[in-house]
């Protein structure tokens, strides 16, 4: 199986899922200076009060105070660095200050060729198979330093992050993995290297204003496929290294000798790199705004525009001179808006909130947008280790949660419930939800029991038979363990730590963990869970879930910790410099998950093998992956015929894989999509709580403000003004 994400060829045009705290937008880290940072106290800035109460929206300066309830991290460079998920705020920074894309998303979704970067471009099936996009850009595009942008720019990435140097910077080194001749460019290591070639022969530069990329017949055809001509520009050195320079004698592009300099066995551009990944003052940027102040405290962005911008897909070029993106909680933020403290609050959610929102909503002083989410809010498990190993433990969770209550609670009615990855508007969702067949997880207490006893969990901690209402340490279910699941690896190829799991601490004092008894090991149905706060639906999710009596009945415990969102992240994505300290504790995470355009591609996100750990936020290791594996011999299946070949079912591998790499037309990419749903629903790694809608609400003073579920803040406030200029 050669096929391998094409992650680095370009950030944006990979259908990406945002982590979001789920709640929707909130996280923790409150501050003493949340409620007014990012603010000015001068009386232009500040709302004011009729004598008869009212609140008037402030006069504004040809600025815009965008607010998040999710942190900023400072990785607006390359969000998500090597992995599948990057955080909303990041992206939305890096949408504001990252331009000139050969292709971009446009309101609804669909990505479009970029017309202000693109003179010219076309596509070729070739006789041996593969595919090449010519692309010609236009002369004159420039970064907010004034310097020239040319070829070398939208090459220097796929070229910098499909080398050995990627990997000692933290990156996958699968840059381009798509194009012809990539594994041969990615063996070479340097000068005298003894295996590979230093030429990319899949990437031609053929002046200083027209490339080419030409698809393996191993990624084509492919269900996407114009999308591979998806590239963007950045300066050299970001991710180069300084001094590196690309070029091409006829048998395609190579990096210059230096950016294969070591320093013993290590890559010394790996670590400039690596470092260039925040810097946010050496090097220019492409987009509309730069970034000309970060203040990680306060979790401050200020942008201000870059004059050499020439506009969007569109041509559109924004007229708001200042943007600054501020970190707010939940609690605060319609007091901010209307003190003027912040001036757009984005993706407003929940009952309550939206409530009190559209009351402050007049049409003269404050006004709204409003669209229905491409996402949804979930809990998240993790399925390689612990009792969230087990899907009858993911599925018993699904129905002891009344997730029909918990959305009308949560978003009073302004939302629905899904019951898979998927936003409702979605065309193929409309294509198949008349014959898709999906388990029904309505709220079950006796269905949670039925699926624990199916699957073993009927013992106590002495590995007696398990008696409802017993206490202490037997007030929950144990599992008799196999050898494989004892001495089970978690998605890492490490021990998933199941001979020693243990409950979090808690304030009663008991400790759950697995014992040995006569050399077998029993497991306790304990979840460790952490929730971010302030969080209202990591609130709500404490009482609807796991203090409830229905689940004390059932036989199971959820031990809750909280904390900022930064430090979810960084225990689903297990990386040390986020909070995670160096061991899986917890199972159990709640969140929210937006999808970033019309494009619907999951594959590699579902491998079971460590080399594609970090692109899988579920971590699920599917059986029938592992009996039936997608390699060469599936790529040109269809649907009924690998269905047939496996004699069973197709795992969520194989699945995302055919979905985009086997589906030739509509109607095969829609039935390879409901398999996926179906499975996917089977499986549980995730229990959706519900899509909803988003209330965009902004000081009327703002004009020509329209977002969308694919066009947020980041993106409309180009086409906005301020009133009066």
């Amino acid at each position: 199986m050669k096929k391998t994400k094409l992650l680095c060829l370009v950030l944006a045009l990979v259908m990406c899922l945002s982590l979001v705290a789920c709640g929707d937008k909130t996280s923790g880290n409150q501050t003493q200076g949340d409620q007014t940072q990012g603010t000015q106290t001068n009386n232009e800035t500040q709302g004011t009060q009729t004598s008869g109460g009212e609140v008037v929206a402030p006069t504004l300066p040809n600025r815009v105070i965008l607010g998040s309830t999710t942190d900023l991290s400072g990785d607006f460079r390359y969000p998500g660095w090597g992995g599948s998920s990057a955080g909303s705020s990041d992206i939305d920074i890096n949408n504001l200050t990252m331009g000139y894309s050969t292709q971009e998303t446009n309101q609804g979704g669909a990505y479009v060729w970029n017309e202000t970067a693109v003179a010219e471009h076309t596509e070729t099936e070739n006789e041996d198979g593969t595919y090449t996009i010519h692309i010609k850009i236009n002369e004159g595009l420039k970064f907010s330093d004034g310097s020239p942008i040319t070829a070398q720019n939208y090459l220097a990435t796929t070229l910098a992050f499909g080398s050995p140097v990627a990997v000692g910077a933290g990156l996958s080194g699968t840059g381009g993995q798509s194009l012809v001749g990539y594994a041969d460019f990615n063996a070479y290591t340097g000068p005298g290297s003894e295996t590979g070639t230093k030429e990319f022969s899949g990437i031609r530069m053929l002046d200083d204003y027209t490339f080419e990329l030409t698809v393996s017949s191993d990624y084509y055809p492919y269900y996407y496929a114009f999308t591979y001509g998806g590239v963007s520009p950045y300066p050299m050195g970001l991710f180069t290294g300084e001094g590196v320079t690309i070029q091409d004698d006829g048998n395609g592009c190579y990096l210059s000798d230096n950016f294969y300099e070591k320093n013993g066995e290590d890559y010394v551009k790996a670590a400039e790199i690596a470092e260039n990944r925040y810097d946010l003052t050496k090097y220019p940027f492409s987009g509309a705004y730069v970034v000309s102040e970060w203040d990680e405290g306060t979790k401050t962005a200020t942008l201000t525009l870059n004059p050499e911008y020439q506009g969007n897909f569109e041509g559109q070029k924004p007229s708001i001179e200042t943007i600054v993106y501020v970190k707010i909680v939940e609690e605060t933020q319609l007091d901010q808006l209307k003190s003027g403290g912040v001036d757009v609050l984005s993706a407003i959610t929940g009952g309550e909130l939206t409530k009190a929102a559209l009351e402050v909503v007049d049409g003269v002083n404050f006004a709204e947008t409003h669209y229905q989410r491409a996402g949804y809010g979930k809990i998240q498990f993790e399925c390689d280790f612990g009792p969230t190993m087990f899907q009858e433990v993911r599925q018993a969770v699904a129905y002891l949660l009344d997730r029909a209550a918990f959305c009308q609670a949560f978003t009073g009615g302004y939302g629905v419930v899904v019951d898979g990855p998927y936003s409702p508007d979605f065309d193929m969702w409309q294509a198949v939800k008349d014959d898709i067949e999906l388990i029904d997880y309505s709220f079950s207490p006796d269905n949670a029991v039925k699926v624990l006893e199916d699957g073993g969990w009927i013992y106590n901690s002495k590995g007696e038979p398990y008696v409802a209402g017993a206490s202490g340490v037997d007030a929950v279910r144990y599992k008799k363990l196999t050898d494989e699941e004892a001495n089970a690896l978690d998605i890492f190829g490490n021990d998933a730590g199941n001979k020693t799991y243990a409950s979090v601490a808690n304030t009663d004092g008991v400790e759950y963990k697995t014992v040995e008894i006569n050399g077998e090991y029993y497991m306790p149905l304990a979840i460790n869970w952490f929730g971010s706060q302030p969080n209202t639906v990591t609130d709500m999710l404490s009482t609807a879930l796991a203090n409830s009596s229905d689940l004390a009945a059932a036989g199971m415990v959820i031990r809750a910790t909280t904390g900022d969102f930064t430090t979810l992240q960084g225990n689903i994505y297990r990386d040390p410099s986020m909070g995670y300290l160096g061991s899986p504790v917890y199972g159990m995470y709640n969140l929210a998950t937006g999808f970033n355009s019309a494009v619907y591609d999951q594959s590699y996100w579902w491998r079971t093998t460590p080399d594609w750990a970090d692109y899988s936020s579920d971590k699920v290791i599917d059986p029938y992956d592992l009996a039936f594996p997608y390699d060469e011999t599936a790529e040109k299946l269809s649907y009924e015929d690998a269905v047939a070949a496996s004699g069973d079912k197709l795992g969520m591998d194989y699945l995302s894989f055919g979905m985009v790499y086997n589906a030739q037309t509509e109607d095969e990419y829609n039935q390879w999509w409901m398999a996926f749903i179906e499975r996917w629903n089977e499986l549980m790694p995730e229990v959706p709580l519900y899509s909803n809608y988003y209330y965009d609400v902004y000081n009327a003073n703002i004009e020509n403000f329209e977002t969308s579920p694919f066009f947020g803040p980041a993106s409309a406030i180009l086409y906005a003004n301020v009133k009066g200029y």
